[in-house]
């Protein structure tokens, strides 16, 4: 891994994201870099690409850059990463690689649990949260899952813990 060249690229809108890719570029001591003030000219020099987004109904958010451009990052180490408000279930954590990620795509994926800043989000994303606990409240015969999203979107809350980026260190360390 010494020799390899390493770049973090993150899209972050409410910080999580950004903290997280933070902490993984410090534990690398690679380059970090904002996908807003970077370009794939910048990215074609490293030989690691590691990518983090927030999830925003699901999606990754910035993924589209990694989709779009994987032509041109051919032959370097891609990994992706997604920070999000959902407890680290597998079954969510393999859905939302599998909604992100193109599966004939070589592409290793983790998932670290973050938090909601009601405070940081736009009126758009607060008004969706809103719609979404009236939905919830309104259902009568909730799952456990439905009750836990509704008890978890009632405040901001930061379940970020720099100890959840180990196993993409590790994974990093082992190329």
């Amino acid at each position: 891994m010494e020799d390899k060249k390493i770049i973090v690229v993150y899209k972050s809108k409410s910080g999580f994201t950004k903290k997280y890719a933070q902490w993984i570029a410090n534990d690398l001591h690679c380059d970090l870099v904002c996908l807003e003030n970077c370009n794939i000219t910048e990215i074609e020099r490293y030989d690691v690409v590691i990518f983090g987004g927030g999830l925003h109904a699901g999606k990754i958010n910035g993924i589209k850059f990694i989709q779009k451009k994987i032509p041109l990052l051919a032959g370097k180490e891609i990994i992706v990463f997604a920070t999000g408000a959902t407890a680290p279930i597998p079954e969510e954590i393999e859905r939302f690689k599998k909604d992100n990620i193109p599966q004939d795509l070589d592409i290793t994926f983790f998932y670290f649990q973050s938090g909601l800043n009601y405070a940081r989000m736009s009126v758009t994303d607060k008004l969706l949260m809103g719609v979404l606990r009236t939905v919830l409240k309104a259902k009568k015969h909730k799952t456990d899952t439905e009750q836990g999203t509704l008890d978890a979107i009632q405040s901001s809350y930061d379940y970020s813990n720099h100890n959840q980026t180990g196993p993409l260190i590790n994974y990093i360390k082992g190329i």
